[in-house]
């Protein structure tokens, strides 16, 4: 009888258990899915590509913070990793977006539609295909993905954005650009031709971007992560030393982000701050 009743207790256990992990999943997909409760009191910052490398550990570091966070990628169902944040961190909501998907842009801009968020992150990037941005082997295709994601997208974004980023205090928009976007210090490299060129595209599209938000008060940036420990610089080949992690990056650029005014953006023409505060030439 003992016996019996021990192993009553234990798959009694066993069930409640299994329930209330299964109430924190459901609580994920619910949070995948809803609009994020806002505390006012607090400030918003807009993400994309939340779900790796960069992008989630800065979305980590602002929820640690006390930030509402809206972090965005173009598979939340996948975003494994970010997912398990919000088991931590209820100040973080997960929202579906391709940067290069116009109907997806538009209708999460008229989901926040009359929400202030202080700080919007372009982080969503790619490197591509490295085969196909070498000279003799230059892939169409592949060109027009690599702008696609890291020229064209972050001004979308922008522009669906700019009026939510208007109603803030803060009144951010920064775009993470790369060292590779420069020609003096990539200047004698023959590889990844695409990637370098969407990077110097969207450093010119940023600086006329700041122009043509003047007006709304709103600033436009842009922020460098460094070298960093990333699925993107593993995908470049890279092999020597001196990589950063992804914290050190995160927690680098949201001081640099916190240091954007007027004032800096003149002083440093429009150029990138990297996230240890140096400004990487043209």
């Amino acid at each position: 009888m003992k016996n019996i009743f021990s192993l009553t207790n234990i798959l009694g256990i066993l069930i409640i258990a299994f329930s209330f992990q299964g109430l924190a999943l459901a609580q994920i997909q619910t949070n995948t899915s809803k609009q994020l409760l806002l505390d006012a009191s607090q400030p918003t910052v807009l993400i994309t590509g939340s779900n790796r490398g960069i992008g989630l550990a800065l979305a980590r570091n602002y929820a640690i913070s006390g930030w509402n966070v809206i972090a965005t990628c173009r598979s939340p169902e996948r975003a494994d990793d970010l997912k398990k944040l919000i088991y931590d961190y209820p100040n973080i909501s997960i929202e579906k977006l391709d940067v290069t998907e116009l109907n997806e842009i538009e209708s999460l801009a008229r989901k926040y539609q009359g929400i202030a968020i202080d700080v919007l992150i372009n982080n969503a990037g790619i490197l591509g295909d490295v085969k196909n941005q070498t000279f003799g082997s230059l892939d169409q295709l592949t060109f027009e993905k690599v702008m696609a994601v890291n020229a064209y997208g972050p001004l979308k974004v922008a522009e669906a954005f700019t009026e939510s980023v208007a109603l803030s205090n803060q009144k951010k928009i920064v775009s993470m650009t790369s060292g590779l976007g420069s020609m003096q210090i990539t200047g004698n490299m023959d590889r990844f031709y695409f990637y370098r060129m969407s990077k110097a595209a969207l450093n010119m599209g940023v600086i006329a971007m700041n122009a043509s938000l003047k007006s709304k008060g709103v600033m436009s940036a842009l922020i460098a992560p460094g070298q960093v420990e990333t699925q993107l610089l593993y995908e470049s080949g890279f092999e020597g030393p001196g990589a950063i992690t992804t914290d050190e990056s995160a927690i680098g650029l949201i001081e640099v982000i916190e240091g954007i005014s007027p004032q800096t953006i003149r002083k440093n023409r429009g150029k990138a701050t990297n996230y240890n505060k140096r400004i990487i030439p043209w």
